[in-house]
């Protein structure tokens, strides 16, 4: 079903698709808990409404991506008639929410609705003592579907563009209706209870859908997919869309409970989708066999149509502390088709050694670009890869004498070297003046990397003071010499 429509004076329209999965899309697939969706009722001259707010305020602290708030300044309450001179937050659309009996038997503030469910008969407003444990009880219930959102705003035009996603993880009967708001923050006017220039938060603005939703889905199915977009014009209105935010969520109307529901600020977006996954998202190198015959990673395309790779980054692109390069080279032109299911590998080799970082890792990222996202490969380098004599790539016979582990060295350290052919090798501990005092290790050795531990003593075994010291290894190719510091 396609269709198109003008919903509301603020020029919102909408267009809605259903069936097939996008092959980028922003809602979760995988069966989820519900979401908590807190409608709160509050005004200007409500004295209790600050403790509200507060309590409010801590839930969200407490559920992060998982409880959503927008209030309303309904016109039906004394409550909400601003002081003078101060911005009217009132809306006409929260007047139907706050009327009896359709809210409950009575109205007061501060009060919400939590998840629009009746908790006790004939009652849909809760008392602020009660949000977080009805709360508490939403979120722990399986939800037949999920919603995700993307969002974006374009200064040049003022148009907010809002998509929806809902994907349903279980079958369901009866009709759903969609609601979508939107709230803004940090809007500066009396409280009473709170100050003269107290800070509103969520404070509803639009909606961008009916009095009581449109409609979204009748009898869906598992596996189905409804994505909606929304365009607001905000040229008239002038809300600060750095302070905005949006809540879309799904509505039984058998019960009129919500189901579940999601929220996001204005330019973000509650989940994404990559076309191209890879197989690692990090390559993590340690040892030097590693670096010579490097590692690998796989695009994968998880999608159900072709998507093409548009640009994929051959080798590191700055000189630096890192050198890396994709080899073989397996593309021969951009843009490069990955059908479904399709994988292309990428083995990365690094030039070693590489430079002297300050943690355990450094890293460096490869970029791969698609026709709708951009992923990037992590290229991680153990520090321990470091040659401090010699500035070129490892060849045949070359020689690595990595940092010891830990600097400063309390009782023990580990001293570690790389040989690539069998040969002769002494390490050895000096005092700054060159003198050995001690011979760690003599003798041939196989190919391969080496460990030698030592514990802060001389030839005789006896403790030396606290200092810088050098450690030396000695092979037929070269001479490496590297400090550390002893402490006591």
């Amino acid at each position: 079903m396609n269709s198109i429509l003008s919903s509301m004076p603020g020029l919102v329209f909408f267009f809605m698709i259903t069936g097939t999965l996008f092959s980028q899309h922003y809602v979760p697939v995988e069966p989820l808990n519900k979401n908590i969706i807190y409608e709160e009722f509050t005004g200007v001259r409500c004295p209790n409404c600050p403790s509200g707010h507060s309590t409010m305020a801590q839930i969200l602290a407490d559920n992060p991506g998982r409880a959503f708030v927008v209030a309303y300044h309904p016109y039906n309450s004394s409550y909400t008639l601003p002081y003078s001179g101060d911005p009217d937050f009132r809306r006409h659309y929260a007047d139907s929410l706050y009327m009896t009996p359709w809210c409950g038997t009575s109205r007061y503030m501060p009060s919400a609705f939590v998840n629009r469910r009746m908790w006790v008969p004939n009652e849909r407003l809760a008392d602020r003592t009660n949000w977080v444990s009805y709360g508490n009880t939403i979120k722990a219930q399986p939800s037949p579907l999920n919603v995700g959102m993307a969002t974006s705003y374009n200064n040049s035009t003022n148009t907010l563009t809002v998509i929806v996603d809902v994907y349903y993880t279980a079958n369901v009967t009866g009709t759903h209706n969609l609601m979508v708001t939107l709230a803004e923050n940090n809007l500066v006017a009396q409280q009473s209870g709170g100050s003269a220039n107290y800070i509103h938060k969520h404070t509803f603005r639009e909606s961008f859908v009916g009095q009581w939703g449109d409609f979204l889905s009748e009898n869906a199915q598992a596996g189905t997919f409804f994505r909606q977009q929304f365009t607001f014009n905000n040229s008239t209105t002038n809300y600060i869309m750095d302070n905005c935010e949006l809540m879309a969520f799904v509505i039984s109307n058998a019960s009129d409970e919500v189901i579940s529901g999601i929220g996001c600020a204005v330019g973000d977006t509650t989940f994404f989708t990559p076309d191209v996954s890879l197989t690692v998202d990090t390559l993590f190198y340690t040892q030097p066999e590693h670096c010579l015959e490097g590692l690998t990673a796989a695009i994968k395309n998880n999608t159900a149509v072709p998507l093409e790779l548009t640009d994929v980054q051959p080798a590191s692109l700055i000189p630096g502390l890192i050198m890396w390069i994709v080899n073989p080279w397996p593309f021969t032109t951009f843009p490069y088709t990955l059908y479904p299911g399709d994988s292309v590998e990428l083995n990365v080799q690094v030039g070693i050694p590489v430079g002297s970082p300050q943690t355990i890792f450094m890293y460096d990222s490869l970029k791969i670009t698609s026709e709708i996202d951009i992923r990037y490969l992590k290229i991680a380098v153990d520090q321990m890869l470091i040659s401090s004599m010699d500035d070129k790539n490892i060849d045949q016979g070359q020689v690595i004498l990595y940092d010891n582990y830990p600097n400063p060295i309390k009782n023990t350290t580990t001293f570690e070297y790389f040989i690539q052919a069998r040969g002769v090798v002494k390490l050895e501990i000096l005092d700054l003046s060159g003198h050995v005092l001690r011979l760690l290790q003599s003798g041939r050795f196989e190919p391969g990397k080496h460990v030698v531990s030592w514990q802060g003593n001389d030839e005789h075994g006896k403790t030396v003071p606290e200092g810088v010291y050098m450690y030396r290894l000695i092979t037929g190719k070269s001479v490496i010499t590297k400090r550390c510091l002893l402490l006591r």
